[in-house]
């Protein structure tokens, strides 16, 4: 398929959902972008929560997670270079308009490795086929394919049916899907070195009828039965917190 734009009637209003909707970048403030393999965004919605995967010339693997308020966009990512071993973390804020071509486009502001940049990404159609992500490197280091259960936290009682976590790692990217008794559904993205695992999540909350967004540091150790543990302390919307989760074997 072509990477043609994606144009609208006149007069169309901003889509209420961009699920499954791909982007390729047109322009960033933060890095050349290549003409003949730009990175491309795939995007997933369901409600207010947001995720998806990116992949490009200067990027290898890429995850993201966020929330949409209205035309707004507030993602958290994690990606490894394709030109060496560096996992980055950031975020971004992307307005969802139509530009002057009549194509949907993403105008983003957002933050790599502590420094500000611009990028603007356009909808173009899907991609025939998204690369294999490399087999060798979900070895390392320990999360990929593991799943753990919520055994305790300050943010919440803990039922008989805890929250579960599923994770996927592959060259240093860590991402995963999670629901229990108080989450629908959450999502979550990060990077894991020297033991702890710096992640961004994303999730719905059943009492409340909200979609939260945050950020945790998460010490990964082993207890005496050879179960990991995740021992994090998280910021949920502002209000910080403690958790342990443990492996299920």
């Amino acid at each position: 398929m072509s990477d043609a734009p994606l144009a609208p009637a006149a007069n169309q209003p901003i889509p209420e959902s961009i699920n499954d909707l791909e982007f390729v970048l047109t322009s960033s403030s933060g890095s050349a972008v290549s003409a003949t393999s730009p990175t491309r965004f795939r995007y997933h919605q369901e409600d207010h929560m947001v995720w998806g995967e990116y992949f490009g010339d200067t990027v290898a693997v890429g995850r993201f997670v966020g929330r949409r308020d209205g035309d707004v966009v507030s993602i958290r990512f994690a990606h490894r270079l394709a030109a060496s071993e560096e996992v980055v973390l950031g975020m971004a804020s992307s307005t969802i308009r139509w530009n002057e071509n009549g194509s949907l486009e993403l105008y983003e502001v957002f933050e790599k490795n502590g420094e500000s940049h611009v990028s603007v990404c356009v909808a173009v159609e899907p991609h025939e086929a998204w690369p294999e992500l490399d087999p060798a490197q979900r070895t390392r280091p320990l999360l990929d394919g593991t799943t753990f259960i919520l055994e305790e936290s300050t943010a919440s009682t803990v039922s008989a049916e805890p929250t579960r976590f599923d994770f996927e790692e592959n060259s240093g990217v860590v991402w995963g899907f999670y629901y229990g008794d108080t989450v629908t559904a959450g999502r979550c993205v990060g990077r894991y070195r020297d033991g702890v695992l710096d992640e961004f999540f994303v999730h719905h909350v059943i009492a409340s009828d909200a979609t939260l967004l945050g950020d945790s540091s998460t010490t990964l150790g082993t207890r005496s039965d050879g179960r990991l543990e995740l021992i994090e302390e998280f910021v949920l919307d502002g209000v910080p917190g403690k958790s342990v989760c443990v492996q299920v074997v």
